[in-house]
């Protein structure tokens, strides 16, 4: 029986964008199971004023490994700060270990050197371990076609010390399958603490919106998709604007804001940069519609938006684009509208048609609303997990 596990990751905890989010709700469904769940931050914090260095969020413990100081030289804090770090979270967890016994760590990143310095100490402390997927590796995130073969080779050493995986998507399944090795695999293409939900009812606003929610970054998101529709029937609904939130590098937002100004929508389309964690849910219940567009690339075939299920939640009519496995759950009229990518004719035509059928939206979105409690909730998804986790730790 799985009753602690440790997660090790390099990303902010327990604020952040949707991998924090994502690996937030594993560990709280988990935990709502009846699992000790700790999870480790490896990458050195930069932010002195973000939460503490250690704690708990929803039950979850969390600890930093290191705090870097922002006035060292960046040779510093490339030969000095980061050992300390990747040091650190060893420690971190086998004093755990010593403690009470992991059942397992799940690792939640996939760069090849930090898999090469982790899996091998971790399998000699005694510890199984488990690779977390939510995208293609870094390489094909950039657009590439494919991985190096250093990759490759790196990949497959590291998986002698690996026992299992769970990843986002099947696409991600055969490509780690045919390019690496076949590993025992459990696919959770979602989750979310549907608890933070509860209770959120749309407010009276002063101005009406469309909302986009996520992280801006053009090669994963192409806002300006969205920007594009929006476009074409804003003359037509002059009481509502579109809102987007994200924190784009510099280089998206500059094409976002040139997009904006392009089209003439300074005072129609605002880019309102990153929204608290607590606020998230509110701001997407007062929305008019939701929506979320992806271009047709291998990174958008191998994940699953983060943002839908949160969407879903919310009971607002939600726009989606038909890219990888989308379609495998949620389907148009039913509990979303979707469209084909890259198509802003057609995006618009979904924006005008849920403004004009309120009802008929009103009702995809309840439908929505139930199956994203029913088959995102962490709870339940973290269920099957415990039971993969089981069968697989019992049998290796």
């Amino acid at each position: 029986m799985t009753n602690k596990i440790g997660i090790l990751c390099t990303y902010s905890f327990p604020e952040g964008m949707a991998p924090t989010i994502r690996i937030l709700s594993y560990g709280q469904g988990l935990v709502d199971n009846g699992c000790k769940v700790e999870v480790v931050i490896f990458q050195p914090r930069v932010d002195n004023t973000a939460s503490p260095l250690e704690g708990y969020a929803g039950g979850v413990k969390y600890t930093y490994a290191h705090q870097r100081d922002n006035s060292k030289s960046t040779l510093y804090k490339l030969f000095v700060d980061r050992p300390k770090s990747l040091i650190n979270a060893i420690k971190i967890i086998r004093a755990s270990n010593k403690n009470e016994k992991f059942d397992c760590c799940l690792l939640s990143f996939d760069h090849p050197t930090y898999l090469l310095f982790f899996a091998p100490i971790l399998r000699m402390m005694g510890i199984k371990i488990g690779f977390i997927g939510d995208e293609f590796p870094e390489p094909i995130r950039r657009l590439k076609s494919t991985i190096p073969l250093y990759y490759k080779i790196i990949y497959k050493f590291v998986y002698l010390f690996i026992s299992f995986r769970v990843l986002m998507t099947e696409a991600l399944q055969k490509f780690y399958d045919e390019m690496i090795c076949k590993k025992p695999t459990h696919i959770l293409c979602s989750i979310l603490n549907i608890n933070r939900f509860d209770g959120i009812k749309k407010q009276n606003i002063t101005r009406k919106y469309m909302c986009y929610m996520g992280n801006m970054m053009l090669a994963k998101d192409n806002v300006d998709n969205i920007i594009r529709a929006f476009k074409r029937i804003c003359d037509d609904f002059p009481n509502i604007d579109l809102y987007l939130y994200g924190t784009p590098s510099d280089r998206d937002k500059k094409v976002v804001e040139e997009v904006i100004s392009e089209l003439g929508l300074d005072k129609r389309v605002f880019i309102k940069g990153r929204i608290d964690y607590n606020l998230v849910p509110q701001t997407l219940a007062n929305a008019e519609v939701l929506v979320t567009s992806q271009p047709v690339t291998k990174r958008a075939a191998g994940g699953f938006p983060t943002k839908l299920a949160e969407y879903m939640m919310s009971k607002v009519p939600t726009i989606v684009t038909n890219v990888g496995e989308i379609h495998c759950y949620v389907h148009d009229g039913d509990t979303v509208f979707m469209v084909e990518p890259c198509d802003d004719v057609a995006y618009a035509k979904k924006m005008r048609y849920i403004l004009t059928h309120s009802k008929e939206a009103k009702e995809v979105a309840e439908r929505a609303y139930e199956y994203a409690k029913n088959h995102f909730g962490s709870k339940e998804v973290t269920k099957k997990l415990i039971c993969f986790l089981n069968k697989t730790l019992t049998n290796e």
